[in-house]
């Protein structure tokens, strides 16, 4: 990706900012322009004093300007620190809500360590770009600018010329190195994220990875990944370090030539003197410059995320009617994955539920009974066919409206640090105690936590066992009264005693919601339960779960299994 679009992005994207962007500009700009004076009237006063000319107002004008350059400093600081963390706020807010529509398709199989590292390292380093590239950039181009047309025009225009020489020369010279560089922070910025994903990846694996003693060559991988960061960081330094030679050696000759071509010990002392505040000022701004192509990778990882195309448009602007169960069907549909090819994971799908009702999907594993969950709900839309919640297809329907109405529980749910009651109200945080509790009754649950709603719940769960946070989560999803409750294996690492109680306690909610689980727990299945049976994305069989027991078909063998 070229660089310049992705500065002209990041500049449209903050565009609200740029009146105090304007503002750090313009004190940098005022700021070097009279340290560049001090400089010039200071070897002034000291050719005058050699000749005897000296005027000490002189020192009174250098005390004055050093002054209102240091309260210039303070203001090109403060108003650029403030542009760019207001704008690093900006990029987070912008990739958030961006990301939310994209989910779980663009989410779905890119590890979320990834995401973290661009939401939260990558955009960090755009913070270079706005507060140390943007004004010194800027200034770098008026302020020679600037002070070489006085001084060609007031002192020697010949030795202005020498200086304009060798300033357009280090302006032009990054620009040589430009390619390298890019590169180097291209690969740099593709590594750190290689690194992050496996750190996150083993530390979640942790486990595993002891059981099996592979935890050479794990570390033999993060290894190879950080050394490739080592590289490419060692590639980007080198062309900084060439890039800064180079730039030194044209400083210097550029010194010579000044003090060879001066026509007068005034004129040449006011010109070096110029020279080396000019040359301190680039100085400055190359060192930004060395970060600015690390910051510009890391933008286009994070506009690669923001202007992604959601999978799925928010296009429907209709409710799902009514505050009790609703049916469901799906009609002939087929669907594939995104990049899965022709591979169907659903081929020709059809199967419904009254209102109210409670319909068992089941399968073997990789059979397509999870993807049905999400058609459902609408985390992709159908190849072909037809998905209906209510009495309207799932198009027609808001994102939100639609969310609100269906609610799927997973059979590893996440939860939040916090409290029990803290995560109960994710999805209704108007929700009182007693509703809560009346939720946490319904799993049975309502005894069984050491402090009630107020229980500590650590990062995903930790603190409670396997069964109590799958039917907390499950509370959760009653906290909010979905009108269609799909329990994907929600109920996976429950006893069957249990599991039996709340189920019972599910059919007997007063808002009467339809209910969809998909299980392979077989044998947990009541005989007059309706069952869905698929294997490899196709409907294979339906009907009453004690007669399928009794016909030897795909039912009785899943029963064998369990």
């Amino acid at each position: 990706m070229n660089r310049l679009p992705l500065i002209g992005w990041m500049l449209r994207i903050t565009r609200p900012l740029l009146p105090r962007l304007t503002l750090s500009v313009a004190a940098r700009v005022v700021g070097h322009l009279l340290s560049a004076a001090v400089l010039v009237l200071a070897a002034h006063a000291v050719v005058s004093a050699l000749t005897g000319a000296f005027s000490v107002s002189s020192i009174w004008w250098i005390v004055g300007l050093s002054l209102a350059k240091a309260g210039l400093r303070f203001l090109e600081h403060h108003a650029g620190h403030w542009v760019a963390f207001a704008a690093l706020q900006r990029l987070r807010e912008l990739f958030f809500s961006r990301l939310i529509p994209q989910a779980p398709a663009a989410t779905t199989g890119r590890a979320s360590s990834e995401i973290t590292e661009i939401a939260t390292a990558d955009i960090d380093r755009i913070e270079v770009f706005y507060a140390h590239t943007i004004p010194p950039a800027i200034s770098a181009v008026v302020v020679p600018a600037v002070a070489l047309t006085w001084f060609g025009l007031a002192v020697d225009g010949g030795l202005a010329l020498v200086m304009g020489a060798v300033l357009l020369v280090a302006v032009v010279l990054p620009f040589g190195f430009a390619r390298f560089s890019w590169a180097a922070a291209q690969d740099q910025a593709a590594a750190r994220s290689s690194v992050a994903v496996q750190v996150a990846d083993d530390a979640q694996g942790l486990r595993e990875i002891l059981a099996f003693q592979a935890s050479t060559p794990r570390l033999a991988s993060l290894g190879a990944a950080s050394r490739s960061v080592s590289a490419a960081g060692a590639r980007l330094g080198g062309v900084g370090a060439w890039r800064t030679a180079v730039a030194r050696l044209v400083w210097c000759a550029g010194l010579v030539a000044l003090v060879a071509t001066g026509s007068s010990l005034e004129a040449t002392a006011m010109a070096v003197a110029l020279f080396v505040s000019l040359w301190a000022s680039d100085a400055g701004a190359e060192a930004f410059s060395l970060s600015l192509d690390a910051a510009l990778a890391s933008c286009a990882r994070v506009r690669s995320v923001i202007e992604a195309s959601p999978l799925v448009s928010d296009s429907g602007d209709g409710d799902v009617a009514g505050t009790s169960g609703v049916s469901m069907s799906l009609s002939e549909v087929s669907f594939a994955y995104p990049g899965a090819g022709s591979a169907l994971t659903l081929d020709n799908v059809s199967l419904s539920s009254p209102a109210s009702s409670w319909t068992y999907v089941c399968g073997v594993s990789g059979s397509g009974k999870s993807t049905l969950a999400g058609l459902l709900t609408r985390g992709w839309d159908v190849g072909s066919g037809e998905v209906r919640v209510g009495e309207a297809p799932v198009g027609s329907l808001s994102l939100g409206a639609l969310r609100a109405a269906v609610v799927t529980v997973d059979q590893r749910p996440i939860l939040f640090p916090g409290t029990v009651a803290e995560n109960l109200r994710l999805g209704a945080p108007e929700a009182t105690d007693a509703q809560l509790l009346a939720a946490l009754d319904v799993v049975d649950l309502s005894g069984s936590l050491p402090d009630g709603l107020s229980t500590r719940v650590g990062e995903r769960g930790a603190g409670i066992s396997g069964g109590q946070l799958q039917r907390v989560a499950l509370a959760r999803a009653l906290v909010v009264r979905p009108r269609l409750l799909i329990l994907d294996e929600a109920l996976s690492q429950l006893d069957a005693e249990t599991a039996a109680v709340v189920r019972v306690r599910l059919g007997a909610l007063d808002w009467a919601p339809t209910v969809l689980e998909i299980t392979h727990r077989t044998d947990m299945i009541p005989d007059d339960g309706v069952v869905v049976v698929m294997d490899r994305g196709r409907v294979v069989e339906a009907g009453a779960a004690g007669v399928l027991r009794q016909a030897g078909g795909p039912f009785s063998r899943l029963a064998l299994r369990a």
